[in-house]
């Protein structure tokens, strides 16, 4: 469902043996070896990425005095509240959003789950161990390891690792599934994993200069591999301390990249456990970043010679106690439908289900034109906030707490807060935008016209988009359901919503969206700048 049952059905993939796995990546091969060496003299660019850090429990933490690094670099700099993820607000698409600088419909990765027409079959980069062993196990765990960077993430966008590179500038990716540049790099898969599963031993990928994604690739630059903790027991390096290790000896070896992009996956796994107020998740991030900055001979050496963005990928809802009350029971919901069961071709089906935990996509399989009949039966169902899908070059919403209907589409009258045009028809009620003159803003639902309009647009099958109410999330087969904890995925703010803050630069973004973010760092490592004011 999120980044965390990624990381787990990896960890569980390497499990099999451990004697297996493979940790020289065959250094003696030269187009292996990875260089950081660039002409770049101006302050380099250290994104760190705290899975699911949000305003509320930022705050607390720096209240309490439990978070001395996240406090001195919000002191030192910019802090954003409100930075807004893409939809659906799940790992793989907004990682991908982030990198290409991109939505859903120039990118193409629609979300964690949906459906692969020319291949008839449902993508899942991790919803749940059960979704993958029905869901064709060896399939899934390609998907991840290879086909997500360089087959379904769209060779028509570039990442920002891949611009930097043509820039002449050096980059790193710690822990991020989305990698793709233009340096070859090896991936490990344990041996003896054939009598299981049908992957190779190793699979050739391309990537930034520097990439680690735990046991699977570790960077062969370091001078100390051995010292990483990257053993069964610590989830084969899928975790915080790894990241924050290598980080480490790449800054104490002066091998550090110009851009180096950071993951910290854990706190993810304890908000969805306990719920979006868990602050002991958000506290371990911490004491990773303070070994970072630790590196350095000082905090504010560390601030002369870089530029911290820190930031949420998204927000988190806090869910209901009991999963009777939580659960949007898509199966019994659309049981006049037959449904593509996992590991089926889906072409034997009239519908199918992506599911995104807080939204799904139903796909009418045969465009046999059933959306509008699809997203009536949704009426019917209270914990469902609204039903979106495109008819010609309008999006349709509706929702069973409002009369009537919304259309809207690209280019019109209403200019929006991040310089968009729309027009807009119906009830703007439904989608709560508040319209006054010739403008349209946003308050529930942030940013809802581009998110809708580029979610449906981003794969080709005709889909209706479902999103839960605040407190509710979708069930089918193989979907977990957190009760009492916390869940993203939809279109509320609730879901969007992360915090961030900025160190070292007072150059500011453009707009607050991650989608936005690429754009700021190739600003501030391309493009002659004023001196910040010591």
């Amino acid at each position: 469902m999120n980044r965390s049952f990624i990381i787990f059905h990896l960890l569980v993939l390497f499990s099999f043996t451990m004697s297996g796995c493979q940790n020289d990546q065959s250094s003696e091969n030269e187009k292996y070896q990875e260089q950081v060496d660039s002409s770049f003299s101006d302050k380099k660019v250290v994104m760190v990425m705290i899975d699911s850090m949000m305003d509320h429990t930022l705050n607390h933490v720096i209240e309490e005095g439990e978070a001395p690094a996240l406090q001195f670099l919000t002191e030192n700099g910019q802090y954003y509240p409100d930075l807004i993820s893409p939809a659906p607000s799940m790992s793989v698409t907004i990682e991908s959003s982030i990198l290409t600088g991109e939505m859903p419909d120039q990118h193409r990765v629609p979300g964690l789950s949906w459906y692969n027409e020319e291949e008839d079959r449902i993508v899942n980069y991790g919803t749940t161990w059960q979704f993958w062993v029905k869901n064709d196990f060896s399939q899934s765990a390609y998907d991840v390891l290879y086909n997500l960077n360089n087959e379904h993430l769209s060779e028509d966008v570039t990442t920002i690792f891949e611009e930097l590179d043509e820039e002449g500038l050096t980059t790193g990716s710690i822990n991020s599934i989305v990698y793709r540049g233009h340096h070859p790099h090896q991936l490990n898969v344990p041996l003896h994993l054939d009598e299981v599963s049908d992957l190779p031993e190793t699979i050739e990928t391309k990537g930034p200069n520097v990439l680690a994604l735990g046991r699977v690739t570790n960077p062969e630059i370091l001078e100390d591999e051995e010292e990483l903790s990257d053993g069964l027991l610590n989830r084969i390096g899928l975790q915080d301390q790894y990241s924050m290790e290598v980080v480490q000896q790449l800054i104490e070896q002066d091998d550090q990249p110009d851009f180096l992009f950071i993951f910290f996956p854990e706190n993810d796994r304890e908000t969805h456990k306990n719920s979006p107020r868990y602050t002991d998740g958000l506290q371990s991030a911490e004491d990773y970043l303070q070994d970072i900055l630790n590196s350095y001979d000082s905090w504010d050496e560390a601030l002369d010679e870089n530029i911290f963005i820190v930031f949420g990928d998204h927000g988190q809802d806090q869910m209901l106690e009991k999963e009777e009350d939580i659960a949007i029971d898509l199966e019994r919901l659309y049981a006049d439908y037959s449904v593509a069961e996992l590991g089926e071709s889906v072409s034997q089906s009239d519908i199918a289900f992506g599911v995104n935990q807080r939204s799904v996509y139903v796909y009418d399989v045969h465009n046999a034109g059933l959306l509008p009949e699809l997203a009536e039966h949704a009426l019917q169902e209270p914990k469902i906030d609204l039903a979106a899908w495109q008819e010609g070059d309008e999006v349709q919403v509706i929702s069973p707490n409002h009369e009537g209907s919304l259309r809207f589409k690209k280019d019109g009258e209403w200019l929006d807060p991040y310089n968009k045009h729309w027009s807009i028809v119906g009830n703007g009620d439904i989608l709560d935008l508040e319209m006054s003159e010739d403008e349209v803003t946003y308050s529930d639902y942030p940013d809802v016209l581009n998110h809708l309009s580029t979610a449906l647009n981003s794969h080709d099958t005709p889909k209706l988009i479902l999103a839960a109410k605040p407190g509710h999330s979708f069930r089918t087969e193989g979907i977990t359901i957190h009760e009492d904890g916390g869940e993203h995925g939809g279109l509320h703010k609730n879901d969007l919503m992360a915090s961030m803050i900025i160190s070292g630069t007072e150059q500011t973004p453009e707009y607050i969206r991650m989608v936005d973010l690429k754009d700021y760092v190739l600003q501030l490592l391309t493009e002659d700048t004023e001196p910040v004011d010591e």
